[in-house]
């Protein structure tokens, strides 16, 4: 059975923060939302809703309610807690293709944008799939089959940690986008 397509990059934060798509950051749609449940403990990630948007990382609590006060259309962001990027074991965006599996990853400790940038590789086929096992939690990785089955055409981007993290426990893996190609 498929779902429904992510065909925007709005319809994707929707459907994140109802969980759909497994083990996440907790995120906050709105500012009222992050002053009610945030912490002054945590760092924040503030997000854009469109795709390839301006994002602004490691913010303390105050910093995120000051940042997302000042851009311009607060509306079209959200933010998310910054999740333990020095735990960083394996990064990168996945999905199904013709012959299997193709994957696009890193190893590098950083936000995602800055560690592919800074140095990606790719995989495909059982090489991918060996590389996933190696990295991914046996929860993980089952969910990751199973996001691959409901959203066939899509990239599911993900980052492993070397601990569990995120909304859901016995996981080390969040699932930070899952969108149309």
């Amino acid at each position: 059975m498929t779902w429904s397509p992510v065909l925007t990059k709005g319809d994707f934060v929707r459907r994140y923060v109802l969980g759909e798509f497994g083990n996440a950051s907790p995120t906050y749609q709105n500012v009222v939302a992050l002053n009610n449940q945030g912490s002054g403990f945590r760092k924040y990630h503030l997000r854009n809703r469109i795709a390839g948007g301006e994002t602004y990382y490691d913010l303390d609590f105050f910093q995120a309610i000051s940042k997302w006060s000042e851009v311009r259309e607060p509306g079209q962001w959200y933010v998310s807690e910054m999740a333990p990027t020095e735990k960083t074991i394996l990064q990168g965006e996945v999905m199904r293709i013709e012959t299997g599996l193709y994957l696009l990853f890193s190893h590098v400790a950083k936000p995602m944008r800055d560690a592919l940038r800074e140095s990606s590789q790719s995989l495909r086929g059982l090489a991918a799939v060996m590389l996933l096992r190696g990295h991914l939690c046996a929860n993980s990785l089952e969910w990751l089959g199973v996001l691959l089955d409901r959203y066939p055409d899509h990239v599911i981007e993900f980052s492993a940690y070397s601990a569990n993290w995120g909304t859901l426990p016995h996981y080390n893996t969040v699932f930070w986008e899952v969108r149309k190609y």
